[in-house]
């Protein structure tokens, strides 16, 4: 009975300290343009025992190599662990994480003081009382933060001197590339780390329903494979390629349809116009004149202003 007791009373306390924590850094992650899983609290709990053993395990592996004591053993044990923990991070469903539009400073700071003013309140010294009060200060501060959210948005998202239209409308994104997949030497990179988080604040969401790629250059390629990855993609658009690919345009087209058949990605050739809506917003597609580009030829895609 007193096992019972304990158990219960450690996941109490383990979900309040998880809830404070989660609470106190949406902030951060709102400013940052970062999402929030609903797994957090299952990942620290399982996070935990694995931290400590592959501590545990790499810090022994180190003596052993000082002291030249052969620890091919450990090393096994610690690449199977962290295969291990790979794997259980790919389970983890694309629709586990919610993201925000960016906030006021203030609102932003006011989730801080109440979460800390909360917790000194002596009615909520019980456990238990702290665990409903926090649960509705986080149902409540996500409430307000998806109130905020732009139901309706035509922006820019910059990189260099070319730039991402992003269309918002009826919860619908569409998103089309101005030059900026091509702008980066390293496009998977400037996309994880910069294009996602701006496409997080500026929508509070990770789902873009139209994607489209007017020149399916290597780095643009590369970029949208990224973005496929990092972003919830539903339709992807890319003029019609002829000729045969070689050498690294041939590697990173490859890549880019394994990626997108694999994340269930409906990619679509373009070869004549066509109109895209979202909402009461849409674009016109217009194939142009052939270009040579490699060992290909395709028929870059004019992409017109939104229209009503």
């Amino acid at each position: 009975m007193k096992i019972l007791q304990w158990a219960q009373a450690a996941c109490i306390d383990f979900l309040i300290l998880n809830l404070f924590l989660t609470i106190v850094s949406l902030p951060i992650l709102v400013a940052w343009g970062l999402p929030l899983s609903w797994l957090s609290p299952l990942g620290n709990l399982i996070f935990s025992p694995f931290l400590s053993i592959f501590l545990l395990l790499s810090t022994l592996a180190f003596f052993c190599e000082v002291l030249h004591i052969p620890h091919a053993a450990l090393d096994y044990l610690l690449e199977k662990i962290t295969a291990l923990w790979q794997a259980l991070l790919h389970l983890a469903p694309a629709n586990s994480y919610i993201g925000f539009s960016s906030a006021a400073f203030y609102m932003l700071s006011l989730i801080c003081v109440i979460t800390m003013m909360l917790l000194m309140l002596p009615q909520l010294r019980a456990a238990r009382m702290r665990l409903g009060a926090l649960s509705i200060l986080f149902l409540c501060t996500l409430t307000v933060l998806k109130a905020v959210q732009p139901a309706q948005l035509t922006t820019t998202l910059p990189c260099f001197k070319k730039e991402m239209e992003l269309i918002r409308s009826d919860n619908q994104t569409m998103l089309i590339d101005r030059g900026a997949l091509c702008e980066r030497a390293n496009p998977a990179s400037w996309v994880q780390y910069h294009l996602v988080p701006d496409l997080i604040r500026a929508t509070g969401s990770l789902r873009i329903d139209h994607l489209i790629i007017p020149r399916p250059t290597i780095r643009a390629l590369e970029a949208a494979a990224a973005l496929m990855q990092h972003a919830d993609v539903q339709h992807l658009y890319y003029p019609t390629i002829e000729g045969e690919m070689s050498g690294s345009h041939r590697f990173a087209f490859a890549k880019f349809y394994a990626i997108g058949k694999g994340k269930g990605v409906a990619l679509i050739r373009v070869s004549r116009e066509r109109t895209l809506r979202v909402g009461n917003m849409g674009v016109h597609i217009v194939p142009e004149q052939k270009i040579q580009y490699r060992d290909v030829m395709f028929a870059p895609l004019a992409i017109h202003k939104a229209i009503a």
